[in-house]
């Protein structure tokens, strides 16, 4: 099943033969049925398309995001078929201008948190003579979410820069601990986001650029306006919902692949087509494994969107919204 097609290869070539896509490179043809795609992704310059290949996409509700050289998407194409989406925008609207924001933020965060201690544990599995670090950097993420737990965020009038402050603690402590136990990619220093020229941070940046789609996608599909956020700053060109979303999934779904192929990674400069395409195959299997939700076993992009569902939900009243949490 190919629910989401990701393209990163230069000269790919897109059409649209009968009912499915059909992806042309070097001579070979591949083929994917368009009522089995949720979303296309163009991932490398140099890939082109027909429009016949939007119109398709588009009258079947098949998202299309195209990324730039920094890994960042810079265009989302979806058709107009899109039903009730005004009320649940206007219910996103006013949300953000209450002090209800605060509580959520804060609870994305401790998610986020979670997730990261979540990851450290996984691996302490495999890697017992760090067993003593891990767990050292388990505690210190536990005092963090103490804080978080029981501030009464609502009394703060500086609730975000007080939040994005732990939030910055736990990252640093959790980044720290993946160096100290050799489970990044030798050249990884801490953690950049845009200019990394390290191969560690720029395999982190491009799982994060697919990551992005699946939150997008899913915000779309539940009539939310991605650039409007309730956590992260809001300006021009930045889709502020969607990073708010993706900070609970970005230490499981995207680091912990990283870390796994952290020895491919050892030695070189840049990524390599094949490692790209290694990168997106462990985003996309993730995405497809069932965890336990709600007790029962769902697959994560399914967990995904009922989780975004149940943020729109929280936006109109309906539900109280609660970050999902990863088991080890």
């Amino acid at each position: 099943m190919h629910a989401h097609l990701t393209l990163s290869e230069y000269g790919q070539f897109i059409g649209v033969t009968s009912e499915c896509l059909t992806v042309k490179h070097e001579g070979f043809i591949r083929e994917y049925p368009l009522n089995r795609l949720k979303s296309v992704q163009v991932a490398k310059r140099g890939v082109s398309f027909s429009s016949d290949v939007i119109i398709a996409c588009a009258n079947r509700g098949i998202k299309f995001f195209i990324q730039d050289f920094k890994n960042e998407i810079i265009a989302s194409i979806s058709g107009t078929q899109q039903h009730a989406v005004v009320r649940v925008r206007q219910n996103q609207f006013e949300f953000i201008k209450t002090i209800k924001v605060a509580t959520l933020s804060a609870s994305v965060i401790e998610g986020k948190i979670k997730n990261q201690r979540a990851t450290l544990l996984y691996f302490k599995k495999y890697h017992q003579h760090h067993k003593a670090i891990i767990d050292t950097t388990a505690e210190q993420l536990n005092s963090i979410l103490t804080q978080i737990k029981y501030r009464k965020w609502k009394n703060f009038n500086q609730w975000n820069e007080i939040l994005l402050g732990l939030e910055g603690c736990a990252a640093a402590q959790y980044w720290q601990c993946l160096v100290a136990c050799d489970l990044m990619p030798n050249d990884f220093k801490n953690r950049i986001g845009r200019q990394a020229q390290d191969v560690g941070n720029k395999a982190l940046n491009y799982g994060y650029a697919i990551l992005t789609s699946y939150i997008w996608n899913a915000l779309l599909n539940a009539g939310l306006e991605p650039y409007c956020g309730f956590f992260h700053t809001q300006r021009a060109g930045k889709p502020s919902l969607v990073l708010d979303m993706m900070e609970e999934y970005r230490a499981w779904v995207v680091d912990r692949n990283i870390i796994k192929l952290r020895t491919q990674l050892n030695g070189k400069s840049d990524l390599t087509p094949a490692i790209k395409k290694k990168i997106i195959t462990g985003i996309h299997k993730t995405f497809n494994t069932k965890y336990h939700y709600k007790k029962r076993k769902m697959r994560l992009e399914s967990i995904l969107q009922r989780q975004v569902y149940h943020l729109s939900g929280h936006f109109s009243d309906d539900k109280k919204y609660k970050s999902y949490r990863f088991r080890w």
